[in-house]
């Protein structure tokens, strides 16, 4: 056992306890231990007793916005939705007033979403021609700042419209400058060329060899039609396991054997779909998709924006909120979720990386059930949220035991 040792002793998993052993210097669990027996004497990295926190894997939002909500922002009254234009001017102007820098946003939310035990994200940022690069810019510089304990992808998002706004030449540059996909939207509704816009989207992924991920609100048959001809470029472009449609509310308003036939191109060309899981729209069927071998994701998005004053960044609650709406009930329902929202094992072994999260649950079934506020949140054996860091962080008292109460 070295210096930079943590235990972490009566972690529960698989119903029995275990101690954890971190090698925070690493960033990795290098053993696991029956806590029937000894974790191998005192360690001069510290040991935490957890009593019996649940261990989960810490979560993936794969959807988030980093660059445009108001969180540390005084109260910003929003207007009700009317069109899609009018709302995308609403947010442009509300942005406008903005005191705070993009970075300084981005940081805000980062910190939230470690807070709540998400360490991977996959976050689109605002270019346009009056934009230009200022969004991408302040995230490029939060991700550097972060890389330590937050993986960061990010989209290239032109919000007004690929075509519409005129932002293809803004779009090459930034890709050019980092960004890892290219980002579209409502090929339809907005840009009003769907084959041309989702054609650019992938010629500009080709150039860069880059992936895509393409917001998707138009409804019903003309965002079927969108996701079949995405799902035909994406084969064409061989950027299965790259490509992924975000929202895709036309998968839940679509009769069955038209959902079949979409489900199984999705499923052929690799092209994942990522939900939010609306509850005040219709949204893709989860469990046809997975049932299907369609890869499903789960993102937070809005998070008080201009779009919605709801959000606080739990990506298990999300998890919940899912299971709840598919009608997952028996244990190995539940479970479903979690591939959704993390990826990772629920049980860990030796030489995993150390980012997890502990709850107070019995199982990853109550877990998803109950959706529990974090204990604890490590990333790379870094203690980065739940009320652990809380205690740590009082001035009043160091005391995990003073956080619980």
């Amino acid at each position: 056992m070295n210096n930079t040792d943590l235990i972490l002793r009566n972690v529960r998993m698989n119903d029995e306890l275990h101690h954890l052993i971190i090698d925070q210097r690493k960033g990795i669990i290098t053993a696991i231990q029956s806590a029937q027996g000894e974790a191998g004497g005192m360690s001069q990295g510290g040991e935490i007793d957890c009593g019996g926190l649940l261990y989960l894997p810490a979560m993936t939002d794969k959807h988030v916005h980093l660059d445009k909500h108001f969180l540390g922002e005084p109260w910003r009254p929003l207007q009700p939705f009317v069109t899609l234009p009018g709302q995308l001017a609403f947010e442009k102007e509300m942005l406008s007033y903005l005191p705070t820098a993009p970075v300084e946003r981005a940081r805000r939310l980062i910190e939230l979403l470690l807070r709540q035990g998400t360490t991977s994200i996959r976050t689109h940022v605002d270019v346009d021609p009056e934009l230009g690069l200022q969004h991408l810019e302040g995230l490029l510089e939060a991700k550097d700042e972060y890389k330590d304990v937050m993986d960061i992808e990010i989209v290239a998002f032109p919000q007004q419209g690929l075509l519409r706004s005129a932002s293809v030449s803004v779009m090459r540059e930034a890709m050019a400058a980092g960004a890892d996909y290219v980002g579209g939207v409502d090929p339809a509704g907005l840009d009003g060329r769907v084959d041309a816009s989702l054609e650019t989207m992938f010629e500009l992924a080709s150039e860069f060899g880059a992936g895509v991920d393409l917001h998707l609100h138009d409804p019903g048959q003309l965002g079927l039609y969108t996701i079949d001809r995405f799902t035909e470029l994406a084969s064409d472009a061989g950027l299965g396991g790259r490509a992924a449609v975000s929202h895709a509310y036309c998968l839940g308003q679509v009769g069955e054997a038209e959902f079949g036939r979409t489900a199984e191109r999705l499923q052929r060309s690799g092209v994942a779909i990522i939900t939010s899981v609306p509850i005040d729209r219709p949204m893709p069927r989860v469990t046809g998709l997975l049932d299907a071998g369609v890869e499903v994701f789960v993102g937070c998005d809005n998070i008080l924006d201009a779009w919605s004053p709801f959000g606080n960044g739990d990506l298990l609650a999300r998890g919940s909120r899912l299971a709840e709406k598919e009608g997952w009930i028996i244990d190995g329902d539940l479970l479903r979720a979690f591939p959704l929202i993390g990826g990772a094992p629920l049980v860990p072994k030796a030489g995993d990386p150390a980012s997890f999260q502990l709850v107070r649950a019995m199982n990853p079934m109550h877990a998803i059930a109950a959706a529990p506020g974090k204990e604890a949140v490590y990333s790379r054996g870094k203690l980065v949220g739940g009320r652990m860091y809380e205690a740590q962080h009082l001035q009043t008292s160091d005391s995990y035991q003073a956080v619980q109460s």
